[in-house]
């Protein structure tokens, strides 16, 4: 009987502690069936191209889950607010299994008719250039590159630090540790760039051209005090604990 009352306090305890916290939004696939689209987000009808982003095994271990793209597609998290996300801090983790062009997009304007209005973070081909651009009115426009030596089929870290009209973009390998939760204040953004042409809008996975990339582990918070309330105890571990909580919420 104590025992039974000590898991429904803690339960309730954890309940109330994820409903104060700034979390906008996490998945790690682990929810979805293999070959399918993921289930927690949107697919944007994108004039350059439309293909699907699907679940597949990670390629570097079989036994997890992660969304996978191949040609150009765009999806946005199936999440009430998101219209209005502008400052937050938003983590996954990336791998590249080829050389070529692969990217995000957030600040998606006006949600699924946004696909034509928003910024775009990039891993370009040749493994060191990492850029952001501004997509509006079918018309590409750089805003900023950085360097960021990297390699295919290697597991990387990405944090995106939005702020006002402040980008500041992070990428680490993945280690067997996990690092501090504010460990990008300890180093220089790959990309920085001061630019507000879009106020507000999600974040989004985004293939490109021929570029075969994989996403996990997506969080989107408001604060680094909420990213360790969310984040897995290892770099090998997923989400889906904390997610049980947590996805009442959505």
């Amino acid at each position: 009987m104590k025992t039974t009352i000590f898991v429904v306090t803690l339960l309730v305890l954890m309940v109330f502690s994820i409903a104060d916290a700034k979390i906008l939004f996490l998945d790690d696939f682990e929810q979805d069936k293999i070959g399918e689209e993921p289930s927690r987000w949107e697919h944007l009808n994108f004039n350059s191209g439309n293909a699907k982003i699907l679940i597949e095994k990670d390629p570097a271990d079989p036994q997890n889950k992660t969304a996978k793209t191949t040609g150009i597609g765009l999806y946005i998290p199936k999440v009430n607010g998101r219209e209005g996300w502008r400052d937050y801090i938003w983590d996954f983790d990336w791998l590249w299994e080829n050389d070529s062009f692969v990217g995000t997009i957030y600040r998606a304007e006006g949600g699924l008719k946004g696909a034509e209005s928003h910024f775009h973070g990039t891993r370009r081909v040749g493994g060191s250039n990492i850029q952001i651009y501004t997509r509006k009115a079918g018309a590409w426009a750089l805003l900023g590159t950085g360097q960021f030596p990297n390699e295919n089929n290697v597991w990387y870290t990405h944090r995106l630090v939005m702020k006002g009209g402040q980008h500041q973009m992070y990428l680490r390998k993945r280690g067997k540790e996990l690092p501090p939760a504010d460990w990008h204040l300890n180093e220089k953004p790959v990309v920085e760039v001061d630019n507000d042409t879009f106020k507000t809008g999600p974040v989004g996975m985004m293939g490109i051209t021929s570029g075969i990339s994989y996403f996990d582990n997506m969080v989107v918070v408001e604060s680094i005090a909420d990213i360790d309330k969310v984040r897995p105890v290892s770099p090998h571990l997923k989400l889906a604990a904390t997610w049980g909580v947590i996805k009442t919420r959505f």
